[in-house]
């Protein structure tokens, strides 16, 4: 039998043309997707989003990072769809669509970090196994990989090691960016704080130092992609439908990350996916030696690649053309050999 052809990826609209793209073409392509939801732990709806396109075979299941949304990707979603993919997505819990937890909806809040693991596991059991696909690939983005690459390698979670045929892991959050301030001083100070602050005030949820409400940062104050156009068409998403904005994140939120994250760190070993990692040189949200890290610890045998894009912020696949060119082409030379 010969070895599966994954369908090319390509990008469909360069930067100078992406308002008009986004009116004439990618909204309606996004009014016409499905958009249902499920119940999560605890019963918080989380809200998901799919696009069955006709004849496909093999599906991407994309997992966003914190204070993201489905529409933000419909770019993404609209030219996996062209090539010949379906795509599922769903909007973590206490973010995008899904249920908020608190009555303050702009504070990040996640109680346990495993809350978004078995919200994930909810969404592939339920919704995207059944659709019956041949081949499932993982698209992960910062703290959706960071839930993701659990499910490829924690014990616990053991009968989805194989679920995937591939994963794409863009710019994972396996560690906190801390500028000049050292990993192994910032995190262990972080976390005093935290328990600090919930031991005096273990009914109050609280920004951590520095996190603020939502606030529509000016293109040159962002940390997330070097195109305009990309980014304004992110804060034209926030700015028509204000319930999806989300503040920084709350000492619980931190707390459960850091924890979950060194959690990653001890089972990398146990992956049996193989890992394409994308890695943004510029990147002022996660820590790049962290992912070094995490990806060094993968089996010698495992097909894995991580290609760092020099110049690319956080947002990998909302970035300039010259770089999202690139990372598309890295996914399909990557998919070729799996």
């Amino acid at each position: 039998m010969s070895e599966p052809i994954f369908p090319t990826i390509q990008q469909l609209c360069a930067e100078s043309q992406l308002t008009e793209h986004w009116s004439e073409v990618l909204l309606p392509f996004w009014r016409q997707l499905q958009h249902e939801q499920f119940s999560g732990v605890a019963g918080v709806p989380i809200h998901y989003t799919y696009c069955h396109t006709p004849g496909a075979n093999r599906v991407w299941v994309i997992s966003s990072g914190r204070i993201e949304t489905a529409i933000k990707y419909t770019e993404l979603i609209y030219e996996l769809s062209q090539a010949g993919y379906s795509v599922f997505i769903l909007d973590h819990r206490g973010q995008g669509r899904s249920g908020r937890m608190l009555h303050d909806t702009q504070l990040g809040y996640v109680a346990d970090f495993q809350d978004y693991q078995h919200d994930l596991v909810t969404f592939l059991r339920d919704v995207v196994k059944p659709a019956g696909y041949q081949q499932h690939i993982l698209l992960a983005h910062s703290m959706g990989a960071a839930i993701g690459a659990a499910l490829l390698t924690q014990p616990r979670w053991q009968e989805w090691h194989q679920f995937f045929h591939a994963a794409v892991l863009c710019s994972p959050m396996f560690g906190i960016y801390t500028g000049v301030i050292p990993a192994w001083l910032a995190e262990p100070t972080a976390l005093l704080y935290c328990r600090v602050i919930r031991t005096l005030a273990p009914q109050q949820q609280r920004y951590f130092p520095s996190q603020l409400a939502y606030r529509d940062k000016p293109f040159l104050e962002n940390e997330l992609t070097g195109s305009a156009a990309r980014y304004q068409a992110l804060r034209n998403c926030y700015q028509t439908e204000p319930q999806l904005q989300l503040g920084g994140v709350t000492c619980q939120w931190l707390q459960q990350a850091i924890l979950a994250m060194r959690e990653l760190q001890r089972h990398a070993r146990h992956c049996q996916t193989p890992i394409l990692m994308l890695q943004s040189t510029e990147d002022k949200v996660v820590a790049n030696k962290a992912q070094q890290r995490w990806f060094a610890q993968l089996a010698a045998d495992l097909p894995k690649q991580l290609v760092a894009l020099p110049g690319a912020r956080h947002e990998i696949l909302m970035e300039q053309d010259f770089l999202r060119i690139a990372a598309f082409s890295a996914i399909n030379q990557f998919l070729s050999r799996c």
